[in-house]
């Protein structure tokens, strides 16, 4: 059995879903339809490629392996040192293949970080590995050759160049110690492969630009090649010239040309693309090497093309950035597809040289997001004298307050000189803070820092907790530098138009994530998954972990299909993995302030009440947890459960935590259920939610709290019920507003001048909670009604302007409600704004275009029997009610036909009072109708 693990770098799950969902990658294609497919979370609260991929490969996160960035701060001497995060050293925690040779397991490797140790040896359990990026001789150049014979410097290696009078003639290159002879360019654009020595290659090109002559060549590095696996060093050595990256800065330089953002006609795109292609060629060589010739158990591919193509092209197709050109994104996102293709044709390979028993992953170790304009966050902090600058330019953090690092990772540090000194530290991290703030885009005035976290990315940043290290967040499009500014503004457009540097939490730094084969566990797939959990996986696939989050290896039923007339999309505003993400650092969150690790907890309640799925529920999920706030969790089993469910209560170190357990199978059924009554007519969905509670287990309650409850380790794995969920618990919800309205009607045809008032605030209340979960945030807790409200109206994200509108009205009665109660108030209407409110409110969720009401009696045997003179009494099995001015004979009023919801303000008084107390004593009910409310 082996695992074969293809990682494209950046690769953006985003892009991925687009791209395969277009045809454009059958192989992608393979992995979905007979596996899974998903987002995954990267690295924080940095995600270049050091960090993204050290969390990718242990299946930690970057406060355990200690990758902190692109460069590590604080790694070398001084607190303004940083040393590689590909050094010798890192990561901290050992990756997943060292971990499986503890198990007797082997390794093969092409182009991956981190198994060659200082000494430029591997361990015994790698069956072969090339490695390339860590011994670059020089970067990619261009040279403008004048008639006749010069010399060309190339990495440390003489060539000589005979350039012809006219540039449309051949040109004759010769490296002094090359065994393969003369090199004759004589295509225009045409990348050929020279060899600078027996060792040491490039890849070069002739173009003729604006009439001129030039020649172009990729970098050069020193491959090395180690293992066990004679034959597949043989074949390795056979592979073209390693290239480990496109020409994107002589590209972004204009050398090939205007780019098609700048007006040009895609020529000087083709020169890019071309030399990324090089890239590819030895990426597929070299993998196609392994592939045939391993004896390995994991074999890692690791192919660069996809963040090369996505830095310098891919903002010019993000929709949601401010770099997006409507005009151009088809053509790039054509380079951008013949890119991913590359990347798809080895992982096709991949799948054919797999075997039944194989299991294939695809993984990123992060995503990209549009750029357009780079934040001189270390000039600002200058210019405000809280950094200080040597005599020479460079940082001098001895003598600086605050400074952000040189590493670039996006982080503020206090100097040296207050280490000592906790509320000087303080005051000072508090003024950066507050001169970042200031900072704005100098052509839009929109400021550009949106907040700070701390060091662990898991809250704000607050500089009465640890004030010595904080990280900037940044508005979208802005990305942070650390190279001087010098006189220029401090925040400037950039050329380049993807990032990928502080993970904010926007979906679109996800990577994709991929598993097909015998040992990737059933069930459904979560929309989003850490990106530990690649690793893990590996290890349970090859029998050195145990399965599934927390440990767990509960299956469950596959997904639900969209009920038919179910809104396209998410609920949410956006994307289920970005409701994950944030739900994920609600808790994280949380979990923090209360000094709490996941793995402990995990433990814990594996300790007391056994294996299953744990799932964190409740206040910490929705980020409405306070200080005090109980820790509820809810375990799913495969063991059938009998009996009544009591809740297990446990006290540990001043927590107070408690689980509920259920079996998968009732689980199952009720995820049926649920999907089943979305589908029906209103008037059947509400009556099967009221009688749920009577019939099922899990209850109403904790069947939301599944819906809605992340594993420990961030993922939710029945949030795909969310749509069924929101429409059943905003239907419930609407119900018991039209009820309240008719209420607060009746009362106020009644004179009661009070009670129409507490009926109102109902109506505020049970409109709010149905709006919320038709937009899916959806929580049974009434005492969060209003706090989720407000949270909701500040931040946004209604579906449409009708949505938008009910929200603004329920606002403005809400405001004025109270004013009521004055005496002055008595006799102002107010029932009729109400109810033509709570009508706006199903029309606008598309429930239903009217509401009818009638009245029936409640429950078996109601009988009416003269009383008092002018008086009946009202009786059923268990209540009875008088009801003053109605004789026995006279029957209740509505009990006939039905009327519409906006009519019923026109009853009178005698009616509306004797309507109130036969509802009121349980003798009489209310029967909603919604005529056209089917499943829609």
């Amino acid at each position: 059995m082996t695992v074969y693990w293809v990682v494209w770098d950046a690769a953006a799950h985003w892009v991925v879903d687009r791209l395969e969902r277009e045809g454009a990658l059958p192989a992608v294609s393979r992995m979905r339809r007979d596996g899974v497919l998903t987002a995954a979370r990267p690295a924080y609260p940095n995600c270049q490629t050091p960090p993204s991929l050290a969390t990718l490969f242990t299946g930690t996160w970057p406060r355990e392996h200690g990758v902190t960035g692109f460069t590590v701060p604080g790694a070398g001497e001084g607190l303004d040192s940083h040393v590689s995060g590909f050094a010798p050293g890192f990561p901290a925690v050992p990756p997943v293949w060292e971990v499986l040779a503890a198990h007797d397991l082997s390794s093969a490797f092409v182009h991956t970080p981190w198994v060659f140790d200082e000494t430029g040896r591997v361990g015994s359990h790698v069956d072969v590995a090339v490695e390339a990026y860590s011994r670059r001789l020089t970067r990619h150049a261009a040279l403008a050759p004048r008639p006749g014979e010069q010399d060309w410097r190339i990495g440390g290696f003489d060539v000589a160049v005979t350039a012809p009078a006219r540039p449309s003639d051949p040109v004759r290159l010769t490296a002094a110690d090359s065994p393969a002879g003369d090199l004759v360019l004589g295509t225009d654009g045409e990348w050929r492969p020279l060899a600078l020595d027996g060792d040491h290659g490039t890849w070069v090109t002739r173009l003729v630009v604006d009439g001129r002559l030039t020649l172009v060549h990729t970098g050069v590095w020193r491959p090395r090649t180690a293992g066990r696996n004679r034959a597949a060093l043989r074949r390795l050595a056979e592979c073209p010239p390693f290239a480990g990256e496109g020409v994107g800065p002589l590209y972004r330089e204009g050398v090939f040309g205007p780019r098609l953002a700048e007006g040009g006609d895609g020529t000087a795109e083709e020169v890019f693309l071309s030399s990324v292609e090089c890239v590819a060629e030895h990426f597929a060589a070299a993998t196609g090497a392994v592939l045939e010739t391993h004896d390995a158990d994991l074999v890692v591919v690791y192919l660069p093309m996809t963040d090369d193509v996505g830095h310098e092209l891919l903002g010019w197709c993000d929709e949601r950035s401010a770099a997006h050109r409507p005009d151009i994104s088809e053509a790039v996102w054509a380079r951008v597809r013949r890119c991913y293709q590359w990347c798809d044709t080895v992982l096709g390979r991949v799948l054919d040289r797999a075997g039944a028993e194989d299991t294939v992953l695809l993984g990123a170790d992060h995503g990209m997001v549009g750029s357009t304009h780079l934040v001189h966050l270390g000039d600002a902090l200058l210019r405000a004298g809280l950094s200080h600058a040597r005599a020479d330019g460079g940082l001098d953090a001895e003598r600086s307050a605050v400074f952000y690092h040189p590493a670039n990772n996006g982080s503020l540090w206090v100097g040296p000189g207050l280490a000592g000194d906790p509320e000087g530290a303080r005051a000072a991290m508090r003024r950066a803070h507050a001169v970042l703030r200031t900072l704005t885009d100098p052509e839009t005035g929109r400021p550009v820092v949106t907040g700070f976290l701390d060091r662990d990315h898991l809250r704000p940043a607050d500089p009465d907790g640890d004030p010595f290290v904080s990280f900037v967040v940044l508005a979208d499009d802005y990305q942070p530098t650390a190279r001087p500014a010098g006189d220029g503004a401090v925040v400037r457009r950039t050329p380049k138009t993807g990032a990928h540097v502080v993970h904010t939490g926007d979906d679109r730094l996800h990577a994709v994530h991929a598993a097909l084969g015998s040992g990737v566990p059933a069930g459904p797939v979560p929309p989003l998954v850490d990106n530990t959990w690649p690793a893990r996986l590996v290890r349970h696939v090859l029998g050195a972990a145990p399965a599934g989050p927390g440990g767990a290896a509960v299956t469950f039923p596959n997904p639900p299909k969209r009920v038919d007339g179910m809104p396209s999309g998410f609920p949410p505003a956006r994307s289920a993995a970005d409701l994950v993400e944030r739900r994920h650092r609600n808790v994280a969150a949380f979990l923090a302030g209360r000094s709490l690790e996941a793995k402990w907890l995990s433990d814990l309640m594996r300790e007391r009440v056994g294996e299953g799925l744990l799932l964190l529920t409740s206040s910490p999920v929705h980020g409405l947890a306070n200080p005090t706030s109980d820790l509820d969790f809810i375990r799913v089993q495969e063991a059938p459960i009998d009996g009544p469910r009591i809740s297990t209560k446990i006290f540990e170190d001043g927590h107070h935590l408690e689980v509920v357990s259920f079996s998968r199978a009732e689980l199952a059924s009720n995820l049926e259920e649920l999907h089943r009554l979305a589908g029906l007519p209103v008037e059947e969905t509400v009556a099967g939610f009221r009688r749920w509670d009577k019939e099922r287990e899990p209850r109403r309650k904790q069947t939301e709290r599944i819906v809605n409850g992340l594993t420990l380790d961030g993922s939710a794995p029945f949030v795909d019920w969310l749509p069924p969920l929101g429409r059943v618990w905003s239907r419930a919800s609407l119900q018991l507003a039209v009820e309240q309205a008719v209420h607060c009607l009746l009362a106020e045809s009644a004179g009661e001048t009070r009670g129409r008032v507490g009926y109102a605030y109902n109506v505020l209340l049970h409109l709010m909670d149905a709006l919320l979960s038709h937009h899916g945030d959806v929580y049974t807790t009434r005492k969060w009604y209003a706090l989720r409200w407000t949270r909701m109206t500040a931040q946004g994200g209604w579906h449409d302007n009708r949505l938008e509108a009910v929200a603004t009205d329920l606002e403005r009665l809400r405001k004025g409600v109270g004013a009521t109660l004055r005496p002055s108030a008595a006799t102002e209407p107010l029932a009729g704004a109400f109810a033509a409110l709570t009508l706006d409110a199903v029309r606008a969720t598309g429930t239903a275009s009217a509401v009818t009401v009638a009245v029936e009696a409640e429950g078996p045997g109601v009988v009416a029997k003269p009383f008092l003179p002018d008086a009946s009494l009202l009786l059923n099995a268990g209540s009875a009610v008088v009801l003053p001015g109605v004789g026995a004979e006279d029957g209740l009023p509505l009990a006939g036909a039905p009327v519409g919801l906006d009519e019923l303000a026109g009853l009178d008084a005698r009616s509306a009072a004797t309507l109130l107390r036969g509802l009121r004593a349980g003798v009489a009910r209310l029967r909603i109708g919604y005529p056209d409310g089917t499943a829609r």
